[in-house]
Parts: structure tokens; sequence; C-alpha cells
């Protein structure tokens, strides 16, 4: 498995491959690596589906066609004046990926992230300086200028996202993503710690009047409250009138107030 994090120098490479094909001396040359170490970086971004090489031994590094590696490129060409490896290497991306699916605060950024809130503010001070994010009150979201940063972000989550899934069950599928975090049905069960039962399938164990054969699951660092667990319920079966009133009868059973699970 891939490491989801992008290194800095990762970034300048793959904004040098961005503006055609290229050797490995010259790459080697643009970013300042010995040969070795340019092969070692062009072996993870081939991992990552980024790039390809051609049997072409003189300009056999390009760009490749998958979904993340053409918005990476539109992004570093859009804005050619900003030095994205200090914006998008390391935990920094994790942190604006979950921005970019809606406004957040601090705090959330902090319990999604497993980051320190202080860790969260300095992470985000560049892109707020260059005006990537905008900071109202303690709540971030992603300026309309920026939209290709997004773009390019969800493609490469989403792709990370489907890795992951094929490494805890390849029969899966993926029904929701949002942000750091994504939901998976299957036919199985499924014991793994880096998902936890959540939706249909876990109303289904509270509720003894409820038959759902299909396993829903979440992928999360955090820990969900049955709340949430009960929203997860009706966006994925959101017409299906025995999940509703199986929510219902849960939700009065633990003083839930059904108004906060369906808003």
């Amino acid at each position: 498995m891939f490491r989801y994090r992008l290194s800095p120098k990762e970034i300048d490479l793959l904004t040098n491959i961005c503006k055609g094909k290229s050797s490995i001396e010259e790459l080697s040359q643009q970013i300042s690596l010995s040969y070795s170490r340019t092969s070692e970086l062009i072996t993870r971004l081939k991992d990552k589906r980024f790039i390809t090489k051609t049997g072409n031994l003189k300009k056999s590094i390009k760009r490749a066609k998958t979904e993340h590696a053409q918005r990476f490129c539109e992004l570093t060409t859009s804005f050619p004046h900003i030095d994205w490896k200090d914006l998008l290497s390391h935990s920094k991306a994790e942190i604006l990926t979950q921005i970019c699916s809606s406004e957040q605060n601090i705090r959330q950024l902090s319990e999604i992230t497993n980051k320190t809130e202080r860790t969260i503010r300095d992470n985000l001070k560049k892109p707020d300086e260059i005006g990537l994010v905008k900071r109202k009150n303690d709540n971030y979201k992603i300026t309309k200028r920026f939209t290709p940063c997004c773009s390019f972000l969800r493609n490469w989550r989403y792709f990370y996202n489907i890795s992951l899934k094929d490494e805890i069950d390849p029969s899966s599928a993926i029904i929701w993503q949002q942000g750091l975090e994504f939901m998976i049905e299957s036919d199985s069960s499924i014991d793994n710690e880096d998902i936890e039962e959540t939706g249909p399938s876990l109303l289904s164990d509270l509720d003894d009047d409820l038959v759902y054969t299909t396993n829903t699951y979440i992928y999360t660092t955090r820990e969900l409250s049955l709340k949430e667990h009960l929203k997860n319920a009706l966006m994925i079966e959101k017409d299906n009138e025995r999940i509703k009133k199986s929510v219902k009868k849960i939700a009065d059973q633990e003083n839930i107030d059904l108004k906060e699970v369906l808003s």
C-alpha cells in the first residue's frame, strides 16, 4: 500500500513532470537530487498513479492519465507562481481536503485529522496568507479562486480511498465520501480496526425488528455518536420506510432528538 501523503520533493518532481516528458537525468538536475534518489521518487509517484514510464529512455517520464494526476497538473499550471510543496505536503493536504468538504472550525479539523489545534492553526497560516482559505471567526473555507485545489484533493483522496477499500475488502463498494471519511457496503462481515460498523447494518444489531443483510461501515479516525450513526442510516437508505421507522424507534429509546438526526 502506498503512502497517501506527498513529500515536498515528490510535489517538486511532479510539478516539473507536468511541464512535459522528461528523462530521469533532466528531472534530477531540475530538483537538485541524485539520479538514484530521483528514481526512488519516480517509483513512489508511479505507485500512486501520478506518472508513467514509456519505452523511450531519453524522455521516459510523463504524467499519468489518471484523474488526480490531471487535476494536479491543472492546478500547478494554473497557479505557477505558488510553491505548492509548501501547501500540499505531509499532513497539510489532509487538512485542506477536509475544508474542501465543508466549512470547518479548528476543533472539527483537530478531531478528524488527529492533529492538535495548534498544529492545525500553524498549517493554515500559509493558505490564509495567500488567500487559499478564508477565515471567519474560527471557521475556514476554501476560496472560489482556488476551486482547482479542491478538485485535485478530492480526486486524489478518492483514488486513495479506493486503494484503502480494496485492502479492507476488495468486494466492497464506496457509497459515500466526504473529506477524509468514507462509507462502504459489503455482502460480508468485515473485522478491521480502521473501519466501524454504521448505518443500516448497525441498526439491525440494535433493533430486533429490523433485518438488513448488507453490511455498512465507515472509515474514520474519530469516535462517532449514536446520533451520527442514525444519520448515516438515513443517508444510505433515505427512501427506506423500514429504516426510517427503526431510526425513530432507537432515537426514542436513547432520548435522541429526532429533529437533530433529520437535520
